[in-house]
Order: C-alpha cells, then structure tokens, then sequence
C-alpha cells in the first residue's frame, strides 16, 4: 500500500505541470456505423435469427442499428395513439420494440428507433387515410395522391390532430423504451413530380391565410409559400425533439431526411433543423450510383450543413447490384472531407441475398474504412431505460401471492394489465437487472378506475434502503408515475419493485401493469475515459443531492479492473491532459477524498461523501454553496502495461446550501 499511497502523491504533486507527452492508451474512433434494418428482416424471426442477424452486422464493423418501429403502415410496437386514430399493430401479442431492443443491445450494438413513414400514411386505402381525410395534404385540385411509391399519400404537417398523433407516437418510443436514438424519417411534404405540390388542404390554407391575409398562391414556387410550408415541417421536427427529449433527454434525436432534393422538392430544409437546436444527427440520403455524382451531392449536403458539419452523416446506397467497393470509395471519400458518419440502406431482403451483404464482408477487411472498431460518440452512457411489464413473463413479473386475473380497463402500458380484489392479501414483484450502479428515476404505470385502490403499496428496493411509496390508483391512470430518485448497485435481475394491495377495502381494486428505472445523474460528465484491462473505461456517477446541509452525496465509479484498487480526489479547473494510462480531467490544485479504496468485483466502488471533514471543511478543498467542483477516479491497472494506472472521466457538480 505504501507504493500505492507513494504514487498518488506524485500524482497529485504532478497535476499543474504534466505535458501531453505522457504515454496515453489508443482509444477507439468516434464515428456512427450503422445500418437500417426493415421490418421485412426482423418480423417472424425466432430470437436465434435475430442474434445471427446482430452478430452479422456487427462483423461489419457497425455499431448501430436503426430497426423500423413504423413502416409498412403499421406500427412495430402497440401503439395506444396509433390504434385510437385508426391504425394497425404488426402483431397483438409480440412488441418487437421491447425484443430488439433487448437482443441487439445485448449483441453489443446502439439500437435506434427508425420512424421511418413518418408523415406518410401509405396508399388512400390505408384505414388512417379513410378515417380522417382532412388529415391529408393535398394539392391545389385538392388530390391528396403522391408520385412516390406507387401512389402514397401523406398527413399534412399543417393539420393539428395529425401533427399531434406523430408527436404522440414518437413520445410513446422515448418514454416506453430503451432505444439510445430516435430516427425520424419522412418529416417532409410529398411529392407529386417536380415537388412542392401540396399544401392547399384547408387547415394548411386557412394558417397561410391568418398569418398573410390571403390564399395561397398557385405558384407552387411562391418564395413566401415555400418558406411558410417549410417552416411547418421545421416546427413538427422540433416538437418531435422536444417531446423526446422531455421524456429522456439521453436519446439522441436524428433523421435521414432526402439529400438536396429534400430542400428543392420536398420543403425539408434540415439545415434549419441543425441550425435551430432541434436536431442531434442529420444522414441524408446520397444514394448515388458513381463516385462522382456522389461527390456532387456529398459537396451539396456539405454546404447546406454549414457549420454544423460534426452533426453531418451520409446515408449510403447499398443494392444486390452494387459492387462493395463502391460503397467503400464513397465511404472513404466522404471521411476525406470529415464527415465518418454513415448509415447502409438496405438490410432487408427482397431477394435471396441480404442487399448489403457484400459491403458487411468487405469493408471490415485491413485497409478499409471499417476496419478497426468505432463506439457512437452521440449516445450517452447514461441513456438507461429499463421497463417491465406484466407481459414479460414470470422471469420479469411475478405475482407472489393473490388473485389477480387480467383487467379488462383500457389504457394498458402494451397489451393489457393485471388486476386484484381486496379480499385477499395480494402482491406482485417486478425483476429488474441494473447495467450500471446510479441514481435512477423509478416509475410505476396503471389502470385507474373509480374502484382502484386510493393507497396502493409501492416498494422500491434500491441500494441502501427499502423505501414504501403509495399511489391513489383512482386518478392518473394510464400515464408514467414517478415515485421518486433512488440509488442502485449494478447487479442481474433482482427485484427492484413490488406492489401490495394493503389497505385496499373488499370493493378495491389494485392494479399492476408496469415499472421502469431511468439513469438520472444530474451532474455534466466531462473529459474522456480511456480502456482498461476490463473494458472501455472507468466512468463516475453520483446519487443524493449536492445539497451541502443536507450532507447526502455519494460518488460512483464504475467499469474498472475488478478487485483493484483507487481514490476518489476533486478539484476546481477543468482540463484534458495525457497522464499514465488516461486523461487528467481536473487543472490545477486537487485533493485527495478519503484513503484508497478497493473495486467490487464488478469494478465498481461507492464513495459517500462527507462535508464536514477534511478536506472537505477548511483550506482550499472546503465546499461550500455555490462554488463547482469536478471528481475523478484514478485506480492501478497494472495489467494494462504503460504508466500502469488510468483514470475515469470526471463529474462537475454545482453545490448548493
């Protein structure tokens, strides 16, 4: 211990002057590699299949896949807003939400929900289309019929209970869901030929007309009509973001709008997107079939990205006819310019062989653009989502004793609920694994009714203490409820929540549908990790409150070499700098919390902090209210060669009293 004590001191004496010749780990690229996988791929596939399917892609080189959560016009998961406007679930009984989400993050890849039809309802036959034409847009002979596959047509980002079902739907995906991405696809007017036809529905007329005092004009090239449908569509896209990012705002939002076309025909003016803050990740379409008319429209999308080129992506064409290298000179063309992010269309097959299946066996291969492994730099490690529902199955849910029996109460989380009378005592457990040790937002779901349970009994089993919340089930129903910010310990499934129905009269009834854990650390997570022996870093967390008087914080590390052994130490500045293994994150004078300690056999450790000692309490290290202070980690990693010890990434946190 003495040598270890000896280091750190040398560590912290060293900190103000270190220079970035300091040996420093290789980290892996930043760059999205994906793919879109349609529902013709995933629907039907027995678990094995689809894991096959995940490996294959992620041999590629990919690290994420947007699979479609809306297409072939029905919804992949079981929408309430979809089927209460009139719309149809792919299956009654399989969320393939949920499964994929599961399975391919399991397989080790960043899952995006792909919103792929988007305003597009489908041919006018579609049971949406026949329930609510106003919704349409239409042109000014008032046909609501597109040029675009086979006859579509499309709702009108001018009509409000249309715009109002997307945002719903998308908002659904973000709350119900542990998709890292949401993609939204076909947020953009339809097209007839030459573009920019539609738009004279009535509502869409009657808010051109409020805002300039008179009609449209025919000219379907009028600059001020243009500009006002454009500015639709950028107003839909930003609720859609809004909305997300109010449910969670870790998921990235990020689109796959038509290239420069978009802008010319479609009104799909995506810069304005970036420009606005309402956007995360943009991928145009730039399915061309040679390099050089590639580089034309790739220099085009360029342009209008502006400076905003580090949120750019390239959605590249990838048929049964195109040969593999000329995806992988497109690829390597546009990384030239500075742009690496990139998507595949198309993974589904059509025919015999999956379409980009020659691009998968080759441009992993030495030399080419996917060689060596890249981790998207747009999904945050917080992005956390852990749902259970009653229809998980006993390994999720489990009613312990009592009753219950299958609610016939609309408003169900998926595909139903379940329900007990008061008669008996009764009770269910929800069984949850924890990816990483945190705080968490824990929320509960059920059906309300006016003979529910007013006192339902709620129990949150976190880490350090068993804390009995009780909901009023008459009101609120069919909404996420939060009980509360909790602490848990990475673990396998454990129960995390159970519910009684104690209290409840003989006339009573308790309802259990659904709980889910969202990671919420308030703190910014700033500076890089770097690889360790265990994996692809150590990162810091927090739960409590930075609440000085309240005296309640405690620090989390986590995804270090287990068993090994390292310190918490803090300070002010903010820096970057090479130092042993890692990054030094904190410039200037730090100090030292607490003695070192050791990391579980999870590589993980827990630090509760606590003000009034030292050095917490006087000299330079006191904290008190208002002031900012920034945490790392530095642990021994021997194993890893070099300096022999690493760093996490650090935390900064804003005290208050």
């Amino acid at each position: 211990m003495r040598s270890l004590y000896s280091a750190v001191s040398s560590f912290l004496a060293a900190c103000a002057t270190l220079i970035a010749t300091t040996s420093v780990a290789t980290a892996q690229a930043s760059e999205v590699r994906s793919c879109w996988l349609t529902h013709y791929t995933f629907v039907g596939k027995s678990e094995p299949q689809l894991r096959a399917i995940a490996q294959n892609i992620r041999n590629g080189g990919m690290n994420t896949v947007y699979v479609g959560m809306y297409s072939g016009q029905s919804t992949l998961w079981p929408s309430r807003a979809y089927k209460a406007a009139g719309g149809n679930w792919a299956s009654s009984n399989i969320d393939y939400a949920r499964d994929l989400c599961r399975i391919f993050h399991d397989e080790g890849l960043q899952v995006g929900a792909w919103f792929e039809y988007g305003l597009a309802v489908g041919l006018g036959s579609h049971p949406l289309a026949i329930a609510h034409p106003d919704w349409l847009a239409r042109d000014i002979g008032g046909d609501p019929v597109t040029g675009e596959n086979g006859g579509f047509v499309f709702l009108s980002p001018g009509n409000q209970p249309a715009t109002d079902l997307l945002v719903a739907m998308v908002t659904e995906l973000a709350q119900d869901y542990d998709f890292d991405d949401i993609q939204l696809d076909r947020i953009r007017w339809g097209r007839k030929s030459t573009g920019r036809e539609y738009g004279y529905e009535a509502p869409t007329a009657a808010l051109y007309l409020a805002q300039y005092g008179v009609n449209p004009p025919a000219n379907v090239n009028d600059s001020q009509w243009v500009s006002f449908r454009e500015g639709l569509v950028n107003s839909l896209m930003q609720r859609c973001f809004d909305a997300v990012k109010s449910a969670n705002p870790t998921i990235v939002v990020s689109s796959a709008p038509t290239g420069s076309y978009g802008i010319t025909q479609h009104m799909q003016r995506w810069s304005s997107w970036l420009a606005g803050g309402y956007m995360d990740l943009v991928m145009p379409q730039m399915y061309l079939t040679s390099l050089s008319s590639f580089q034309t429209e790739f220099q085009t999308c360029r342009t209008q990205a502006g400076p905003y080129l580090s949120k750019l992506g390239v959605g590249y064409r990838a048929s049964d006819d195109t040969d593999w290298s000329l995806v992988q000179n497109q690829l390597n063309y546009a990384r030239g310019q500075g742009v690496a992010h990139g998507a595949l269309w198309v993974y589904h097959q059509y025919t015999a062989q999956i379409a980009i299946q020659d691009e998968i066996d080759h441009l992993p291969a030495p030399g080419g653009p996917w060689n060596a492994s890249a981790v998207n730099p747009f999904v945050s490690s917080h992005s956390i989502q852990i749902v259970g529902d009653d229809a998980d199955g006993a390994a999720t849910y489990a009613e312990t004793s009592g009753g219950w029996q299958a609610s016939a109460q609309s408003g169900a989380m998926r595909f139903g609920s379940r329900v007990a009378p008061g008669t008996a005592p009764a009770s269910v457990e929800w069984n949850l694994a924890v990816p990483r040790t945190g705080t968490y937002d824990v929320y509960v779901w059920y059906t309300a009714a006016n003979n529910r349970n007013d006192t339902a009994q709620y129990t949150v089993h976190s880490y350090d203490e068993t804390s009995v919340v009780p909901i009023d089930q008459r009101t609120n129903g069919s909404r996420w409820i939060r009980l509360g910010r909790f602490l848990f310990g990475q673990g396998p499934s454990a129960v995390r929540v159970s519910l009684t129905n104690t209290g409840a009269d003989a006339a009573e009834w308790t309802s259990a549908d659904a709980v889910k854990l969202v990671h919420a650390p308030e703190g910014e997570n700033e500076c890089a990790t770097a690889p360790n022996t265990a994996g692809p870093g150590m990162l810091v967390g927090w739960s409590g409150t930075t609440s000085v008087s309240a005296n309640n914080l405690v620090l989390v590390a986590e995804g270090g070499p287990p068993n090994s052994v390292g310190l918490f130490y803090y300070g002010a500045a903010a820096t970057q700098v090479p130092f042993g293994n890692g990054f030094r994150c904190i410039g200037g004078s730090s100090w030292r919390l607490g003695p070192p300690q050791f990391l579980d056999a999870n590589g993980n450790t827990l630090r509760f902090v606590n003000y009034t000692s030292p050095p917490m309490n006087s000299g330079g290290g006191a904290i008190t209210a208002g002031i900012q202070r920034r945490f790392q980690f530095w642990y021994r990693n021997a194993a890893a060669g070099g300096a022999g010890f690493n760093l996490s990434d650090a935390v900064a946190l804003t005290f208050t009293p």
